[in-house]
């Protein structure tokens, strides 16, 4: 199944989730407060929505640069956290333990991949033609440790896979993280994180590809990558509660960097016409009810 549909309404998606996307590396959204699972009471049925503007590429593996609206949408309920992480939901199947020093965390993701699939900033990458939009389903664990360095602290190691099955890449992307996140003061959150990407042959090739037709219609090199590790980068995120409490009003930052790795950096779409070193940030407010 491939997601045709009317191309201006998914232009139209894209631009205000845009955001969303770019922020699909950072799978711990703080709240005005400590998170769900940080700290050492229960945590509260909540829900944080927001609002913000970001600076993000204006595809995987641009350098060009864009202004882009979005906004964030996470919470707790009966002990499950959920949150929406650039366009992927993920549903912690686990409740919250907070007093167990071990944290464990199982669920689904679901999400969509709008890369290329409306306007493309570069002519010749424009003329390889849109792509198709990705549905992706998958799972999402990790287990942390609380108390590491102090009582609000937790250090965690995640591992995120994915697959599309609309017939986009038709492949999978397996995303590791190390991620460590901590009160800074009783109203400033931090997280940093160390990411990875591996991707599959087929996402690879649909991405980063470029056919004998392709190469004639843009003038790039003809280019057939195989899979493998994809990207490095890291993040840091910070929230500061303007209320000083877990509920309330809060602002928050972004900040992350990813260097594309392999066969994707050595791709034509990368070398030529791009660059393998991809940057985002965000500013937002948001409200925790």
């Amino acid at each position: 199944m491939i997601l045709k549909g009317n191309t201006s309404m998914q232009r139209l998606l894209a631009t205000p989730l845009a955001l969303l996307g770019a922020v699909a590396a950072l799978p711990a959204f703080a709240q005005g407060g400590p998170p769900p699972g940080v700290g050492g009471r229960p945590s509260a049925d909540t829900v944080t929505v927001g609002l913000g503007v970001g600076v993000t590429t204006s595809y995987d593996g641009a350098r060009e640069y864009r202004v882009i609206p979005g906004g964030i949408l996470r919470g707790t309920f009966k002990g499950h956290d959920f949150q929406l992480n650039g366009l992927q939901l993920f549903v912690d199947a686990i409740p919250n333990e907070t007093r167990s020093k071990v944290d464990i965390e199982l669920g689904p993701v679901a999400g969509v991949n709008f890369n290329r699939t409306g306007d493309v900033s570069d002519a010749r990458v424009a003329a390889l033609g849109e792509l198709e939009t990705a549905v992706e389903l998958g799972a999402r664990g990790s287990i942390g440790l609380r108390s590491v360095l102090n009582r609000t602290d937790k250090l965690a190691f995640a591992v995120t896979g994915k697959w599309d099955v609309a017939g986009a890449h038709r492949s999978h992307v397996i995303s590791p993280s190390v991620e460590y996140s901590t009160l800074a003061g009783r109203r400033t959150f931090l997280r940093l994180a160390f990411t990875t990407e591996f991707v599959g042959k087929r996402y690879a090739d649909y991405y980063f590809g470029i056919d004998g037709a392709g190469a004639v219609a843009s003038g790039l090199a003809a280019w057939n990558p195989d899979g493998g590790l994809a990207s490095i980068g890291g993040n840091v995120l910070a929230s500061y509660s303007l209320s000083g409490r877990r509920t309330g009003w809060s602002l928050f930052g972004i900040a992350a960097y990813k260097r594309l790795q392999g066969d994707i950096a050595a791709s034509p779409i990368v070398r030529d016409t791009g660059s393998p070193d991809q940057f985002f940030s965000s500013i937002g407010l948001g409200y925790t009810f």
